[in-house]
């Protein structure tokens, strides 16, 4: 497993894709995870410090595990299925529950915890930083500033407006998957890489889908 740093949420060009980039410290690839709007900016606003005034999902589920003794040890991108990716969030007692990569994100970011991204994973739907339209310092900024807990520290006032304009635009709906429609309505699709579909993507074909990397991320 290596640990990486969570570089930000970006809404990738020309699909309108909101991105999570997840950068490895010391190396020159990123991986980026088509996730929900909604998903995307509760990464976005726990990593600018912004404090909802009542709690949002993640903020409930962190405190509820604090006040049950519970704590988050790490979380981890693990494999890519289908196109789709994994994620596991390993708590304290040995428990590891499965999650949609957002999801985990999200919630090592309100912990304060590791995010791991399984080295076969990484080698198959790991994006060079330059072909990602990132720079390598950026990496090495955000790792020196804790990573995790923050990122690349909080985003930019500009960043943050830029991506609550595209918020204001959006419909959940406008980032639903090829194939079968959620069960219930309001469900979020799965992750998957950017540009990508789920039609048929294996392990063995490269990522398709929140959960599968591929494809470079301008921001």
């Amino acid at each position: 497993m290596r640990e990486m740093v969570v570089l930000g949420v970006r809404v990738s060009v020309p699909g309108n894709e909101v991105v999570v980039v997840l950068g490895e410290p010391g190396g020159d690839l990123v991986l980026p995870i088509v996730i929900g709007p909604r998903e995307g900016a509760a990464i976005a606003s726990a990593q600018a410090g912004l404090v909802p005034p009542r709690p949002l999902t993640h903020d409930l589920l962190v405190s509820i595990l604090d006040r049950l003794g519970v704590r988050v040890l790490e979380v981890r991108v693990t494999r890519v299925l289908h196109g789709i990716f994994h994620a596991e969030v390993v708590l304290s007692g040995g428990a590891v529950v499965d999650a949609r990569p957002s999801d985990a994100i999200a919630i090592a970011l309100r912990a304060h915890c590791a995010v791991l991204c399984d080295e076969s994973l990484l080698a198959l739907a790991g994006v060079p930083v330059e072909d990602a339209g990132l720079d390598a310092t950026e990496i090495a900024e955000a790792a020196g500033g804790g990573g995790t807990a923050g990122g690349r520290g909080a985003e930019s006032p500009e960043v943050l407006e830029e991506f609550r304009a595209f918020l204001a635009g959006v419909e959940p709906e406008d980032f639903g998957e090829p194939g079968p429609p959620p069960k219930h309505e309001g469900e979020p699709g799965p992750e998957r890489g950017p540009g990508r579909s789920d039609r048929g993507g294996t392990p063995g074909e490269g990522p398709t889908g929140e959960d599968a990397g591929g494809g470079a991320v301008p921001e």
